[in-house]
């Protein structure tokens, strides 16, 4: 910051300079003119004292009379010196544009002083400063705006120092530095020419003749001076509004620019929330595909289960058959019963023969029941543990079913969020491109003022031709020009800045108009999904119904066999003891036939003994 503070000091040094100059300028002018109006010819009784001032006036006029050519010329060479030196140091002449007003008046008053005023420009035209890096000077500019107390302070020290026959130029030159209408400056002007009316001691009528005939030259000299005044405090007034002008456009540029990165920064969050989004989605797909692998595995499954119970209902046909087959081999037990029965009386060899078929059929019989009901166990064991695992198959089926019911409905709440924000997004644009269309329109306005400011300075610049300060006014409209130029540029800088910060809000918006479609379409995707999802969850739950059904078929079939089977068994039982009764009844017999046997072949032997 030093070199910020030395550039500060340098500049109000330099400015305390220029209006010293002006001041001490301005004071010698009015002592001269108040000498003048002094030492006018006056009418007296006394022709003596008439011929007396007479040859006064005529030895004082020639010593006091205003420059020629020959003064103008040094007061503008004086002028192109300041000029130049204020070229030459940009930091100066954009820091204290309007300081350079007052050196272009001391330029316009010191028309009727001598070589004395010559003396007073060179000693403070300041020899060449170090060239100050642009943008710092940017920086300095737009930071605050210099200070003029000690500028003030050094005009009303100068206003106070002169004496009192030269209040009245003095306070004409400061009023019209500071007024801004033409009214108040003739005003000033009228009342600074009675009060030098005023102070002429002499009450003849030669002294009230030279009173209201003041010289011409010091008549010329005022009405421009007044004109470049009055137009020069209107210039200052006008650079002071545009550097107001530009320091606010420049907050508002630094305002848009932290809303453009503020959006930059929203649409990156944005950005981040839809590719955790995405990941969340491919998720939810890789989720919803191992759903769709689950229940292809379940439709297997069911298909592998109904191979099951073709099977089963092949064995139990398998089963009927062989029932048929024991049926028949019952009926031709009972057959060959009936055969050992009517060939009983055969012999010993053929019952025991028969006896002995018939206790092997009844052992694979019962071998075969056996063997029945442990398959028949075993086929409901099974069964019922495969109506289990379905059971809590479809029971995670309908846990999945749900969780994925609730991701769908989260993934359609972060969709509305997303939305929400999107819409948010457009808002904020919509309100920085009407903040840019009032910007521009404010710019266009400066732009018009500016073009008005520059034509008046050309029409009050025709008017000037005449004057001895027509050059300084020239000096004064090439310095407006090109500050005109410089702040022309900086507008189409700031029309260049905000054309890209147009072309940037419109490709956020047609970013966010995109992925506001691809949101949309990823939600109808979702919702597609979810109703495939509903639709799978609804065939599942009608095939689990079927399957229900059936097994609750295959169970009453299952039951109906099993009762028909018991009946059958039951039946085979009782068969089975009424042979096992036929059987004990025809040994008995047999042994009761055998005994008797015996018992005739010992009578028949004792008979044959006897005999």
């Amino acid at each position: 910051m030093s070199w910020f503070t030395d550039l500060a000091g340098r500049a109000e040094d330099f400015l305390n300079k220029v209006d010293q100059g002006a001041a001490t300028a301005l004071t010698k002018n009015s002592t001269r003119k108040s000498s003048l109006s002094s030492y006018s010819p006056e009418d007296s009784v006394d022709p003596v004292a008439q011929q007396g001032s007479a040859g006064y006036r005529a030895s004082f006029q020639p010593q006091h009379e205003y420059p020629g050519p020959s003064s103008n010329q040094e007061t503008h060479g004086f002028i192109s010196a300041a000029a130049g030196n204020i070229k030459k140091s940009k930091a100066t002449v954009l820091a204290g544009t309007s300081n350079v007003y007052s050196s272009t008046q001391l330029g316009s008053a010191p028309s009727g002083s001598g070589s004395s005023s010559v003396r007073a420009s060179s000693n403070f035209v300041r020899p060449k400063k170090p060239e100050v890096d642009d943008d710092l000077l940017f920086d300095f500019l737009n930071s605050s705006d210099p200070p003029q107390s000690e500028r003030m302070e050094s005009r009303r020290d100068t206003s106070s120092t002169t004496p009192p026959s030269t209040r009245g130029l003095s306070r004409n030159s400061s009023l019209s530095s500071l007024s801004a209408s033409t009214h108040s400056a003739k005003t000033e002007d009228g009342s600074a020419r009675d009060f030098s009316q005023g102070d002429t001691p002499e009450s003849s009528d030669s002294g009230l003749a030279a009173a209201l005939d003041p010289p011409p030259a010091t008549v010329d000299s005022a009405a421009p001076e007044e004109q470049v005044g009055q137009v020069l405090s209107n210039l200052r007034l006008e650079n002071q509004l545009l550097r107001s002008e530009v320091t606010s456009l420049n907050q508002e540029m630094a305002s848009l620019v932290q809303r453009a990165k503020n959006t930059q920064e929203e649409l990156n969050q944005a950005r981040a929330r839809s590719d955790k989004w995405n990941s969340e989605q491919s998720r939810t797909d890789r989720a919803v595909r191992d759903l769709r692998s689950q229940v292809d595995d379940l439709t297997e499954a069911l298909s592998a289960k109904d191979a099951q119970l073709a099977v089963l209902k092949v064995r139990l046909d398998e089963a009927d058959q062989l029932l048929k087959a024991r049926s028949s081999a019952l009926e031709e037990a009972q057959n060959e019963r009936s055969r050992i029965l009517q060939d009983h009386s055969e012999g010993n060899s053929l019952q025991s023969q028969a006896l002995q078929t018939m206790q092997d059929c009844v052992r694979e019989s019962e071998a075969a029941l056996k063997r029945e009901q442990d398959s028949y166990r075993q086929m409901q064991s099974e069964f019922a543990a495969r109506l289990a695992k379905i059971e809590a198959e479809r029971q995670t089926l309908a846990e999945s079913l749900t969780s994925a019911e609730r991701r769908v409905t989260e993934e359609r709440q972060r969709a509305e969020e997303l939305q929400q924000q999107a819409k948010s997004s457009r808002s904020a644009a919509d309100y920085a491109k009407q903040e840019l269309h009032d910007y521009k329109n404010k710019a266009s306005r400066i732009l018009q003022s500016k073009e008005k400011l520059i034509s008046s300075l050309k029409e009050s610049s025709g008017l000037d031709v005449l004057d001895g300060g027509a050059g300084a006014a020239g000096v004064e409209l090439e310095e407006l020009r090109h500050e005109k130029e410089l702040q022309r540029e900086e507008i189409q800088k700031l029309q260049a800045q905000i054309q890209s910060l147009r072309s940037e809000i419109q490709e956020l918006e047609s970013q966010a108009v995109v992925e506001a479609e691809s949101w949309r379409e990823q939600q109808q995707d979702l919702l597609e999904q979810q109703a495939q999802q509903s639709r799978a969850k609804q065939e599942v739950e009608a095939e689990l119904e079927r399957c229900k059904q059936e097994l609750q078929y295959v169970e009453e079939e299952q039951h109906r066999t099993k009762s028909s089977l018991q009946s059958r068994i039951k039946d085979r039982e009782d068969e089975i003891q009424k042979l096992r009764n036929q059987v004990t009844l025809g040994r008995a017999l047999f042994f009761m036939l055998f005994l008797v046997s015996i018992k005739l072949w010992h009578g028949n032997l004792k008979s044959s003994q006897v005999k």
